[in-house]
């Protein structure tokens, strides 16, 4: 099952064709930020939609009130990698997903915030969308960025996922191609298949779990019985 997780598009009118070409190219499901309304929707091209919100506060108490306001109605929590102390609070929170790299920003990851990612199951997602929008001196700048954020990552233990960052359906790129991407960052190719097929998918899994009544936290859910209906 592979899931695009990092689609951007203002536009609801967009879904439509996001969805036809992602079901073309070989993909169950995109995450979608910044115009839905509801966490999860079916649409006719045979494509899962996800709600995903990018946090954009700068001060830890921003965040936290963020997250607890749309954690519920969020498929997908993602957070740009930013200073120090707000990125280190945010990946040791269990209900952030995805800790996003922007590699034109001067923030670098660092290796006890892979560490502490590692801990909580917060992935590194590298968007792969700088990439196909640059070329030359300014492509070499961004693979070498990336490889040393994929390499302390991993290094630390902590997931990368690979998603396209598109901004229009032609911007996206197929399951395949996407992880011969993941090559060329430096992912073993089990590694980078599973920041393809396996890793986006499990954190939906998990994000779709919290959603039931049964679920308290991670590891945690209520039994219930017929004693105890």
């Amino acid at each position: 099952m592979a899931v695009d997780i990092g689609v951007n598009t203002p536009d609801m009118k967009d879904i439509g064709s996001f969805g036809r070409l992602a079901h073309q190219i070989g993909f169950t499901g995109i995450a979608i930020s910044g115009v839905m309304d509801q966490p999860v929707t079916e649409i006719s091209e045979g494509i899962t939609v996800y709600r995903r919100v990018n946090l954009t506060g700068k001060g830890i108490n921003s965040l936290r009130n963020q997250i607890q306001r749309i954690r519920k109605n969020a498929i997908i929590v993602a957070i740009q990698l930013g200073s120090i102390d707000t990125t280190n609070w945010a990946v040791e929170d269990q209900r952030v997903d995805l800790l996003t790299f922007d590699p034109s920003k001067e923030h670098r990851l660092r290796e006890t915030t892979a560490s502490l990612a590692s801990g909580s199951a917060t992935s590194l997602e590298i968007q792969i969308a700088p990439l196909l929008h640059s070329s030359g001196l300014q492509r070499s700048k961004i693979l070498k960025t990336y490889r040393e954020a994929v390499a302390t990552a991993l290094d630390a233990g902590m997931g990368v996922v690979l998603s396209s960052g598109a901004a229009y359906p032609m911007g996206m790129r197929s399951p395949v191609a996407m992880v011969h991407i993941g090559l060329l960052l430096g992912i073993e190719r089990t590694l980078a298949e599973r920041a393809v097929q396996e890793l986006p998918a499990h954190l939906i899994e998990r994000s779709m779990k919290r959603r039931q009544p049964e679920f308290v936290s991670p590891g945690v859910e209520i039994l219930r019985g017929e004693e105890n209906p």
